[in-house]
């Protein structure tokens, strides 16, 4: 009885090691990343995957007085979102103006698994959206997708707060393919961000750029309370 306790313990281990823990994502009951935006926002905020599991976890993202927790599920490929947190995107904007918008549907992964992180390799994941959005009197039907695709384009040095590593330099473009319907209106949302960003095996995302703003790793608490 024992001998079969430990060899499901270490089957169990294995399953998690290779589906949620993802070297360039790891994830490590305990574990708190501390981020700095600057540029066009300023922001101090941390984060923590909670309720670990082999097959996803929770990632709670703290801001002062502020939290937001997002959903994750892991599959052999890597690691999939699940929603924006809170089930869905809400905003509420100058009194007038309320979306909430939640992921239907996932194809591709946002963290890929090991043996994909190589200069010149790729990968991409797109997220089937659906909801409502409110202007004024006017009511919409939400619907359209985002589709990210990742480039692995150098590896390199790089220094933030927490450290000087050597991280991949990840190109990302990312397409919003969006519409908001009433009756015989439709309004179309098509945009294309391009961002950067460098991973660290065994620690994860040091640094982004995206447009004005640049997201820096602070410090990583590997002692913070799971």
């Amino acid at each position: 009885m024992l001998s079969r306790i430990l060899a499901l313990g270490i089957l169990g281990g294995l399953a998690f090691a290779q589906l949620c823990d993802q070297p360039f994502s790891p994830t490590r009951p305990g574990w708190e990343w501390q981020y700095r935006i600057s540029g066009e926002n300023n922001l101090v905020y941390s984060v923590r995957k909670t309720e670990l599991a082999d097959t996803g976890y929770p990632l709670l993202q703290t801001s002062g007085d502020k939290q937001q927790k997002s959903h994750f599920r892991c599959i052999p490929e890597g690691i999939v979102p699940v929603d924006f947190g809170g089930g869905g995107i809400t905003n509420r904007g100058g009194g007038n103006y309320d979306a909430d918008i939640k992921i239907v549907d996932v194809k591709g992964v946002q963290i890929p698994d090991y043996d994909t992180w190589a200069v010149g390799n790729t990968w991409k994941y797109i997220l089937t959206l659906g909801g409502t959005a409110q202007q004024g009197p006017f009511r919409f039907n939400v619907e359209g997708n985002i589709e990210s695709n990742h480039r692995i384009v150098a590896s390199e040095t790089v220094s933030v707060p927490a450290g000087k590593f050597t991280a991949y330099k990840v190109q990302v473009t990312t397409q919003f393919r969006v519409a908001g319907k009433a009756g015989p209106i439709s309004i179309p949302f098509n945009q294309t961000y391009e961002s950067t960003a460098w991973y660290v095996e065994g620690i994860g995302m040091v640094k982004t750029v995206s447009g004005k703003d640049t997201t820096e790793l602070l410090a990583l608490n590997k002692s913070a309370r799971p």
